[in-house]
């Protein structure tokens, strides 16, 4: 049955309503170009945004509701496009994060550091704000005497950083992984930067590649104080942000299916035939379109093109990321800790890799502490198979433990708790290169988007979901002799990183290194 009536072709039809999709949508649709959207989830929009069911439980005499969702998300200072998407078409007052808290742990000892503050500080620029770290009494109980034998390895490692840009190069340096950026550091100086890359990545140390990691940290951290600054929205993901980006889609002419997974496209004469499973009607269906985003996760998108006689054997020469597991545990206590900072990171020797108290961030959750007095966080587990694998009680005994460590006076005080698994769709980090697929894809009247599609800005995540999405919509409305939309780029390096970068690059030139070096590191 074809989704639309005879002879009727819809002018764009996007395969996917995460992010990357809706805000490809909204920008066509504001433009007059409304676009037919397919969902495969039946209940929700949003990918690794959606909501889900809520969880629900008693205490002291009264039922408890609270939204669930695939796990918070901050809005970085880079977000650049992101937050221009979000002022185009909705009012969304963002909560600004005071600060973030570094905890460590190795066997019994537990340290605390706010550092989020010191790093953001106007007392040094990039990329020397970390040393800012050091005015910080705490601090200097996270490190030792030993730690300062890695300066040398330490400097090597941030002057590769700055001098080296792997996603506007198209380098992925394939073999090379995270663990060559450490070399000649200390144990805890290396464990502390592993927690940041598995924080940065969502994703467990063995599968970080080293041009990820060096992405990661430039975008985020190394090359402008501003960039490490997190924003947070003000309800759950699926109320604050893709619900009312659908309502506004479809305020705008354009129409979500839900339900609707594409089995495969057939090129046609007049654009494209997307061949669909239909959950709610148990069949099959089609739409024909003109042209075609594909806004899909990079696993869904691989067998998508697979499937397809008129891309496999382009598809076949393309290198599609592979896909990770998360898994995010919330736990409710009678009381709330003395000390605690909005969100933070866990280090060391710690199984959970970063936290965020729900009750300073989340309606739901502010009215439990109101009531209760008690407190709710959340934990994101970047693991391996195996460690996602824990069955439900080992995990929430492992959670409980954890914060317990982490804040104290929280013993004795737990209530309940909620693990939620998100499957393997969760993208493994590879920068684009000339074989990955990119906005302007091999196949004609067909574009891409998604925080892995390939795009001359060196973002990641939420932010390259809605750079590439604002990109893809532009090559439709190109084609159409419409105006296309502002692609801005992250904020610029400050400008001691920027020479420095300039240095290093000079160098590279003349000596061919450190390129060389890692190519050395490679044949390993």
């Amino acid at each position: 049955m074809p989704l639309q009536r005879d002879n009727e072709i819809f002018p764009v039809v996007i395969i996917g309503a995460g992010l990357a999709g809706l805000t490809a949508a909204l920008h066509l649709a504001e433009r007059g170009i409304a676009p037919l959207v397919l969902e495969a989830d039946q209940l929700y929009a949003g990918g690794r945004l959606s909501g889900g069911d809520a969880e629900t439980f008693t205490y002291g005499e009264r039922t408890w509701v609270f939204p669930s969702e695939h796990g918070i998300h901050a809005l970085w200072g880079g977000y650049v496009n992101m937050r221009a998407t979000l002022e185009r078409f909705l009012d969304v007052a963002l909560i600004e994060s005071p600060g973030e808290m570094w905890i460590n742990r190795w066997g019994q000892d537990v340290t605390r550091i706010e550092a989020g503050s010191a790093v953001r500080s106007r007392w040094l620029p990039a990329p020397f704000h970390y040393l800012q770290l050091l005015i910080r009494p705490r601090f200097w109980a996270t490190i030792t005497p030993l730690d300062f034998l890695s300066l040398p390895g330490f400097l090597v490692s941030v002057l590769l950083t700055i001098g080296f840009d792997p996603i506007r190069e198209g380098r992925a340096l394939d073999g090379l992984m995270m663990r060559e950026y450490f070399r000649g550091w200390t144990p805890n100086l290396k464990a502390t930067f592993i927690g940041l890359g598995k924080n940065l990545l969502a994703a467990p140390q063995e599968n970080i590649s080293l041009t990820a990691f060096i992405a990661a940290l430039r975008f985020y951290t190394m090359l402008n104080r501003e960039t490490w600054h997190p924003h947070f929205l003000p309800d759950d993901s699926n109320t604050a942000l893709i619900a009312p980006m659908v309502a506004k889609l479809e305020a705008l002419g354009g129409r979500v299916i839900y339900g609707a997974t594409a089995q495969s496209l057939h090129q046609t004469e007049k654009g494209w035939h997307v061949r669909i499973e239909d959950a709610a009607r148990r069949g099959l269906r089609s739409a024909q379109a003109e042209q075609v985003i594909l806004a899909l996760n990079a696993p869904a998108a691989a067998r998508l093109l697979a499937a397809s006689p008129d891309t496999a054997d382009e598809a076949a020469k393309l290198h599609f990321p592979g896909g990770l597991r998360t898994t995010t545990v919330r736990l409710w206590f009678s009381k709330a800790p003395t000390q605690a900072v909005m969100s933070g990171m866990l280090t060391g020797e710690f199984k959970f890799d970063n936290y965020f108290w729900l009750d300073q961030m989340q309606p739901a959750f502010q009215a439990w502490h109101e009531t209760t007095g008690g407190s709710a966080i959340e934990l994101h587990l970047y693991g391996t198979n195996k460690e996602n694998d824990l069955p439900d009680t080992v995990m929430v005994v492992q959670a409980v433990n954890e914060v317990q460590r982490a804040f104290p006076d929280l013993r004795g005080s737990f209530v309940h708790s909620a693990i939620r698994r998100n499957s393997k769709t969760h993208t493994e980090f590879r920068v684009p290169t000339d074989d990955s697929l990119h906005v302007r894809t091999p196949f004609e009247d067909v574009f891409a988007c998604g925080d892995w599609i390939g795009w001359d800005t060196p973002s990641l995540w939420m932010e390259r979901a809605c750079t590439t999405g604002i990109a893809a919509a532009n090559q439709v409305l190109i084609s159409r002799d419409c105006e296309p939309y502002p692609v801005m780029s992250p904020p610029k390096a400050g400008v001691v990183a920027r020479r420095i970068g300039g240095l290093v690059v000079g160098g590279r030139t003349v000596m061919g290194t450190p390129l060389r070096l890692l190519r050395r590191l490679r044949k390993r």
